[in-house]
Order: C-alpha cells, then structure tokens, then sequence
C-alpha cells in the first residue's frame, strides 16, 4: 500500500540542455538567476558550456563559495538578487547550492528585510502562500543529496543551535539536469561523504514508515549501485561509467526518499554536525548500521535488504561502514571528532527532529539514542 509522487522532470543529459528546458518553461523567458560554486567554475569546461548556452538570456550570477548554509547565508543572498526581476533559478553545484536555488526560488517578491524576519518566514511556513515563487533547475554536481528531486531544503540556524527546512511541495524543481562527468573532479573525500549520504537515503527510505512499494524499489537499486561501485569509483576517480553509476544510485535515492523522508540516522546526523562539525555524510552513515539493527524485525523484505548490502547480518553492514570510511580517510569512531561522554548526551538530547526521528520505524528514546553514540564512541 502506499501512495508516489514526483513530479520533477529529470534528463539524463549533457548540461547545454538547458537552454531547452528553459523555453519548456516559458519561451518568453529571459531572466535567470544563476547560483554557482565560484571560484573558478566560469573557466571550467562546464561553466564554459552552461554560459555558452545562457547566451541568449539576461543571468545574474551568485557565487556560493559555503557549505551547510546559514539563515543568514540565506539572507545575503536573498539581498543579493531581491531587485533582480528573476523568473526561474539554475542551480549547478551540490546540495548546499541546490537548498540555497529551491529557497530563493520560494522567498521572490516577499517583504524580509532581516535574518529575524527571514527566520520567522521559514520557522511559520509563510513561503507557502507566497504567489510568486518561481521555478527552478537543479543541476547536481555531486552524487549525494538528492536535493534535485525532492521539495525540502535545509537551512541552519546555528545562532539558535537547530536545523530548519524550506519545505513545500510547490518547490520541487522543474527539471533536474544529470551529468555524470560533472562530478568527476571531486575529491575523493566529497564522492565519498555524498555517496554515503545516498546510500543512508535509499536505507532510511527503505524502512521509513511512509515506505510503499515503489519507494522500495528505487531504494534496492540505489543501494545495490553505490555499495557495488563505491570502492571502484574512488580507485578509478576518472572513469565515467563508475561516476554515472553512482549517479544513477544517487537519484534513485533521491526519488525514493523524496516520498519517504528520512529517519533516525538523519535526525542524529543533524547534531552530530551542530555538535562535532562532521561532515554530514559521514555523520548519518556513521549510526547506519546501528540504526538498522535496531529496527530490522519491523523492516518490510528485511532479507532484500540485507542482499541489497550484498552481506547476511547488520554486524556485516557496520563492518563494510567502517571500511568505506577508512577508504575515505574518515573514523567512525565519535572520539576521532573530539567527542566526549557530555557531548554525546547533548547530541542525544537534540537528535529528535520532528518529521525524522518520529518517521523511524521503532521508537527511539534518548536512552536508545546515548547507546547507539557510545557504542561508536
């Protein structure tokens, strides 16, 4: 049982596309706002080919040179382009680029004139009645978030230690763009924390409570993707096929948990960040296998997950965690990120995202929670 929905168009398809995906949103379009990473993103050959086919159109350029952005991140560039009558956003980047495009795409034409006033937007859902929202293009340049299919951004609040969401269905994207030699130039630590990022989506999707039987498929697949690739593709950095399968394992990710959500490995994931500045990848990863063995009797198909992994237990799924990670060159120990037993109760106290924690199969206490964190201590 269970009900999907994705509306996002996605093209698996060269980035000079989107001159076409354009005028599929209105021929009379011409004003574009452009998110990019900066640096030196215009003298590469993907910015070389997406100015070339921006030609024709009015683009103002925003530089995105953060990750794991602020509401205050969000405000500048809010400020950056309010006078700026834009009629879609393109965003070419990872999932800090993506959240920021999909929040600005909401916040058009509406009266903030402070990062207070911007958090009362987000933390009241005010963006919902906003009528003049524009559309938007995601165009990922990692394979990890799945921010170009699903409705939600992230946004921190760090001022007030929380995590806050853009999240309306309204604000899926109009197309997502997917260009597998794009990610080629990542470090191996950025394939490797985003990858794992995809891998905890499809999982949580998986044996979320709002999994249904699509949903499920697109997350076997997706696992079955990154888990057989992820070794080879940080060996062979440079080969497409390996990149394009990793891709594919990302979006597949994406459109399952774009429907599901995600669950407790997140909802800890977010402190953990907050907390001991992880890299979110790794901060969900890091209690994946814990998590699993916590909920496998209440897990749909438990069995096709685990042959999903390609192991026969959670204690083999901890094991292939913690090789991923040292082929990463991170630990997946919380005392390596300068936790301490203090720490790991207040992470344990804030792990308990509404929408997150609550959509894990079995229900979860701080004691479970404290556990889960000593036990990787």
């Amino acid at each position: 049982m269970g009900n999907f929905y994705n509306p996002v168009k996605i093209k698996i398809a060269p980035i000079d596309v989107i001159g076409s995906v354009l005028n599929t949103i209105n021929p009379q379009l011409r004003n574009i706002v452009l998110l990019h990473r900066g640096g030196d993103f215009s003298e590469s050959e993907a910015g070389y080919t997406l100015f070339k086919s921006l030609e024709g159109f009015e683009v103002k350029q925003v530089e995105v040179n953060i990750s794991n952005p602020d509401v205050e991140d969000l405000f500048h560039y809010y400020k950056q382009i309010e006078n700026f009558d834009y009629q879609c956003i393109v965003g070419i980047g990872g999932g800090s680029v993506l959240d920021l495009s999909k929040s600005l795409a909401a916040l058009k034409n509406m009266e903030i004139e402070s990062t207070a006033a911007l958090r009362s937007v987000i933390q009241q859902k005010l963006y919902i009645e906003n009528q003049n929202n524009v559309p938007w293009i995601g165009i990922s340049t990692t394979s990890g978030t799945g921010s170009e299919v699903t409705c939600w951004a992230t946004i921190w609040d760090r001022a007030n230690g929380v995590k806050l969401s853009v999240d309306c269905e309204k604000l899926y994207a109009h197309t997502a763009i997917i260009d597998p030699p794009l990610t080629a130039s990542l470090p191996k630590s950025l394939t490797a924390s985003t990858a794992l990022d995809a891998l905890c989506h499809a999982t949580e999707a998986y044996w979320s409570k709002s999994s249904n039987e699509i949903s499920r498929i697109y997350s076997l697949e997706a696992i079955h993707r990154i888990v057989n690739n992820f070794e080879k593709v940080l060996n062979q950095p440079n080969d497409i096929s390996l990149r394009k399968e990793i891709a594919l394992g990302s979006l597949y990710a994406g459109l399952a948990f774009s429907n599901t959500r995600t669950t407790a490995c997140h909802s800890i994931s977010y402190p953990l960040t907050l907390e001991l500045g992880m890299v979110h990848g790794i901060a969900a990863s890091i209690t994946l296998a814990k998590v699993m063995e916590m909920n496998f009797d209440s897990i749909i198909e438990n069995d096709k997950l685990l042959q999903a992994f390609g192991v026969s237990s959670c204690d083999e799924i901890q094991e292939l965690i913690e090789h991923f990670h040292q082929l990463s060159g991170f630990s997946s120990r919380l005392r390596d990120y300068n936790a301490n037993v203090e720490i790991i109760e207040t992470i344990a106290a804030n792990a308990f995202t509404k929408g997150r924690m609550d959509n894990n199969p079995v229900a979860l206490t701080k004691e479970d929670v404290t556990q889960i964190l000593l036990s990787i201590y």
